[in-house]
């Protein structure tokens, strides 16, 4: 691996975790009320670059435009740069494509949300759309960042054509994609959950129960009730899949047996921490702590899909 390459790889790890923070910090703007800090302006702030009289929350929505703005420069950088270093029929080529194209669209699903008003108290099913079409964009767009990061480590892998699996013969593209459809149902039921819990919080547990069941509830509340279920049952089951799918991977699968490890282990660990959050009425705290295990969780199992589809020759 050239010291090119070795920098470009690292860069493109870098730019994950920076994406996280990014929809961390816009998770911030939700929970807090911000996102019409800046108005229905966009991209400037109230019609101005840096706005005179800013608020709080002016400043929280505000930030989060311009670490999105910067994100958008450091991907066009990227995408530049990693054409430079890799050849045509190199497959990094394609994630830097997407990397680039989910980028705009994050940009343009922001500001959507925030031109149509769809921020602040804003309840309507457009918004709900909305935010499940933001969530969806996020997490294509990490997607392409990891598989970039993946394909950018100067190693070689080809398409499998013989069992990974001691027992069992299955197609591997159907059981990647089964598994990262369910992820994704979990997900966008998150974002149900978070938009409600925002917008309609509760004092108890049982005050919350009682709502969400209410035939003459509001439909959000109707609605985030699905989340912890799908959360448990599928979630849980996943769990108990990736556990049991590592006993039958063979020995010298090394690469695709440690995947499957981490995405057992982590998914046991979101099933745990999204029923405690449950528990305790979602502190701020754990809201975050949530959805960045929910992004680390989509992160190992689009390596793990990428170790069961191909396999590393060198």
């Amino acid at each position: 691996m050239t010291a090119s390459t070795q920098k470009f790889q690292n860069t493109a790890r870098l730019m994950i975790y920076y994406t996280i923070l990014v929809i961390l910090w816009g998770a911030w703007v939700r929970i807090s009320h911000s996102g019409d800090g800046c108005g229905d302006t966009w991209p400037l702030c109230q019609g101005q670059i840096l706005p005179e009289d800013g608020r709080g929350k002016t400043w929280v929505e505000l930030s989060h435009r311009l670490t999105s703005g910067l994100f958008g420069i450091f991907v066009v950088i990227l995408f530049f740069w990693g054409r430079k270093i890799y050849g045509k029929n190199h497959p990094a080529r394609k994630w830097l494509t997407l990397s680039l194209v989910f980028t705009i669209t994050e940009a343009l699903l922001g500001a959507k949300l925030v031109l149509f008003k769809l921020v602040g108290t804003n309840d309507s099913p457009f918004r709900l759309s909305a935010m499940s079409l933001h969530l969806l964009n996020s997490l294509l767009l990490v997607l392409s960042l990891t598989m970039l990061w993946d394909f950018s480590k100067g190693q070689s892998w080809v398409k499998r054509l013989s069992s990974p699996l001691t027992t069992l013969s299955l197609s591997f593209s159907k059981l990647s994609w089964s598994f990262l459809f369910i992820f994704l149902v979990i997900a966008i039921s998150g974002a149900w959950a978070a938009l409600s819990t925002t917008l309609f919080p509760t004092t108890s547990l049982f005050q919350g129960w009682e709502t969400d069941f209410s035939p003459d509830s509001h439909y959000l509340l109707k609605l985030r009730g699905f989340h912890p279920l799908f959360g448990m049952l599928l979630g849980g089951g996943m769990t108990l899949g990736f556990w049991l799918l590592m006993q039958l991977i063979q020995p010298n699968e090394t690469v695709l047996r440690d995947r499957t490890r981490r995405v057992a282990v982590i998914l046991g660990v979101g099933v745990l921490f999204g029923l405690a959050t449950l528990l305790s009425l979602s502190p701020l705290w754990m809201k975050i702590g949530h959805l960045t295990l929910a992004h680390t969780i989509w992160i190992q199992l689009i390596l793990w899909a990428q170790a069961l589809r191909y396999q590393k020759i060198s």
